[in-house]
């Protein structure tokens, strides 16, 4: 099962029976327009803001959180980058997890629109899937780890009905 972890704490199953986690990307970018209008884009620099959110029967601990400094964000939710398909090669970030139950996996898409699970060896930030009979493309999946700092969580709770919910946003440093 995977496990969403920030800083040192394990975000326990029960506190996160529904979780939702969302990747934005934000940065300094900005789009000119030149005398007659043509538009010229620049960027400086990109990051990922990460929204967490969760609820279950117990509380998620959060407010243990050192806000102040930076966290390590081991997400549960999967990114993928498009493999080569000659190749069935992707490169994938460093910024990813690699403990147990959590390391990059392989998918085969297929001409029906189904998917198939299939072996992936790592080189360094290289992944290579194995074929599958039939496949229209490939996709390495992997699960994001990064270092940022955190807001301060919010939570509230249902004493009715014995819930509670939880959001933490966190951004790249």
């Amino acid at each position: 099962m995977m496990t969403l972890k920030i800083g040192g704490l394990a975000i326990p199953l029960l506190a996160a029976l529904d979780i939702e986690q969302s990747y934005e990307a934000i940065g300094g970018e900005a789009v000119f327009r030149t005398v007659n209008g043509t538009g010229i884009k620049q960027s400086t620099w990109k990051k990922l803001r990460v929204t967490t959110g969760g609820g279950g029967w117990i509380p998620a601990g959060l407010e243990t959180l050192d806000v102040a400094q930076p966290l390590t964000l081991a997400c549960i939710l999967p990114r993928a980058v498009p493999a080569d398909f000659a190749t069935r090669q992707a490169t994938l970030p460093a910024a990813r997890r690699g403990d147990a139950g959590h390391t990059p996996w392989g998918l085969a898409l297929l001409p029906d629109g189904g998917i198939a699970e299939t072996q992936i060896s790592l080189a360094g930030n290289v992944a290579t899937l194995d074929a599958v009979t039939g496949a229209i493309a490939y996709q390495a999946m992997y699960l994001p780890q990064l270092t940022v700092w955190a807001s301060r969580p919010r939570d509230s709770g249902n004493r009715g009905d014995a819930s509670y919910r939880w959001e933490l946003v966190c951004e790249e440093v």
